[in-house]
């Protein structure tokens, strides 16, 4: 044993958060996550539901009963108040406190063991807000792991009218708030979602299998959890290599907005990588480059966005906007009260910067991560038809046409986008298959969620050695396989209860017995 093992505190505690839209069957994912947690991996389950156990404590008993609607509507006013008078992670502290409670009350009741070393798993059903996801990361380090649960938003508008009772358009009115509200305090799923360190989905398409999504959903939690214990006979699938690859594309992105990748593979091949970056002549995006002279590393100074110090696309959105309240406020000035034009123009100007007109996205310079991978198989005269496309967000709509057009088959995205207008517009070309569409009279592009290792934790779960936990050992010095057991196993990321001060006391200690 080194020297650092012997003063470390290794925790064997797991913290669990659960993201999903609203809708989603995240009490279907928490009881099979308690029950192989307890069968599988002989470890105790506790269960914090953050609207019974937080919100519901800050709610006034209402003058009347709550229809569903109402209760959930109410719940989210709740959320985003307690996020505005505190901060955006206050609920998380609200966590963190309940998770402190639950082990007092465990250790109070076990006076001669350590609470710490209790084989545990605190479930959190659910996180709503990005903030909430960083600030268990902080809290709980490698010890926090999120899982995010796609399912169609069909899927969940179906769940709301027949589980809850909600009307269609009162389901519609909480889909479309919980998807993203503009504050920076409201609700944020999709903020949230794509931060995920395991991604799952649950398919609902086939009313004559109704156990084969849950099953199929089991044995994806079980998988997620015997790598999470450090069985070292799980390899990624092409799908996760893929994808981390897509999301390694993305990286080198200098996009003032946003960072995406794309991969685009056939059998088992990368073909091609793209990511959202400003083209260059002769073919590409602009890469860094080093300066002979110099030594430095350099941007040309006129080619990225941040070299030129602006974002075209913003720029014109923004004078479409003032445009438009300029003939709008001359109208009013016309045919309004003086008295009454300036809040009359406030308001109107308010509307359009809230418009969708924010959505607009043709002004921009860059090309999309999918079209640069596309436009790099072109460059080679590779063929796109009939392979895949791995992405980190869902395709834009500007995007699909182009997918549809070079004869890509299938479409892997990792992170939901509200925006896109793609399947709308291409019901034609694009099909669902988790939503029912899977026996189509004709063969169309399939778009689905991505399942699997996400790539913030590609590298610490699959890694033997590279990554920050426990390394790997497959076989024993005679060569013959070493057996794994989920019921003995640690978490491969170990989760250490001291500070790096109490550490370095702690150290310090050592090396004095040491000598």
């Amino acid at each position: 044993m080194r020297l650092l093992e012997q003063i470390q505190k290794v925790s064997n505690e797991l913290i669990i958060g659960l993201v999903g839209a609203v809708g989603s069957s995240l009490n279907i994912l928490t009881t099979t996550l308690t029950d192989l947690l307890e069968t599988e991996f002989a470890y105790d389950v506790e269960i914090i539901t953050v609207s019974k156990d937080i919100l519901a404590q800050h709610v006034d008993e209402p003058a009347h009963p709550l229809n569903a609607f109402e209760r959930i509507y109410r719940y989210m006013d709740v959320g985003n108040q307690l996020r505005h008078d505190h901060d955006t992670d206050f609920l998380a502290l609200q966590i963190a406190r309940l998770i402190a409670k639950h082990r007092q009350a465990w250790q109070a009741q076990h006076p001669d063991q350590d609470a710490s070393q209790r084989r545990v798993a605190y479930i959190i059903d659910s996180l709503k807000h990005e903030a909430e996801i960083q600030a268990l990361r902080q809290i709980y380090t490698n010890g926090f792991f999120q899982l995010s649960l796609y399912e169609s938003k069909t899927a969940r508008h179906s769940s709301l009218i027949q589980h809850y009772g909600i009307s269609p358009e009162s389901a519609r009115i909480l889909i479309e708030r919980d998807e993203g509200e503009a504050n920076a305090y409201g609700q944020h799923t999709s903020e949230a979602f794509h931060l995920a360190d395991y991604f799952l989905k649950l398919d609902k398409y086939n009313p004559e299998q109704s156990r084969q999504p849950e099953l199929e959903l089991r044995a994806s939690c079980l998988r997620f959890l015997r790598i999470l214990f450090a069985d070292p006979y799980i390899t990624p699938t092409f799908n996760e290599f893929a994808t981390y690859m897509s999301f390694t594309a993305s990286v080198r992105s200098a996009d003032l907005s946003r960072q995406v990748g794309a991969v685009i593979a056939r059998n088992n091949t990368i073909l091609a990588v793209g990511s959202n970056d400003v083209p260059k002549f002769q073919g590409g995006t602009y890469w860094p480059y080093l300066d002979d002279e110099t030594g430095e590393v350099r941007d040309l100074e006129s080619g990225r966005d941040f070299m030129r110090g602006f974002d075209a696309n913003t720029i014109e959105k923004n004078k479409i906007i003032d445009d438009l309240f300029q003939q709008l406020a001359e109208v009013i000035d016309q045919s309004v009260e003086q008295e009454r034009t300036a809040p009359l123009k406030l308001q109107i100007q308010q509307i359009l910067k809230e418009s969708k007109i924010k959505k607009i996205t043709e002004y921009g310079r860059v090309v999309h991560a999918e079209m640069d991978a596309l436009l790099s198989c072109s460059r080679s005269n590779i063929s796109t038809q009939g392979a895949t496309l791995f992405v980190t967000t869902f395709p834009c709509h500007n995007c699909a046409k182009h997918i549809i057009s070079a004869g890509i088959e299938k479409v892997v995205f990792v992170e939901p986008y509200p925006k896109s207008k793609a399947l709308m517009m291409h019901e034609d070309s694009i099909m669902q298959k988790w939503e029912g569409r899977e026996a189509a009279d004709q063969p169309k592009l399939i778009f689905e969620p991505f399942v699997g290792v996400g790539a913030r934790s590609f590298v610490n779960l699959f890694s033997v050695s590279l990554g920050i936990g426990r390394k790997l050992k497959r076989k024993s010095k005679d060569g013959y396989v070493l057996q794994w057991d989920g019921k003995t196993a640690q978490p491969r990321l170990p989760m250490y209860g001291q500070s790096y001060h109490e550490l370095e006391q702690q150290i310090e200690q050592l090396l004095k017995d040491q000598n």
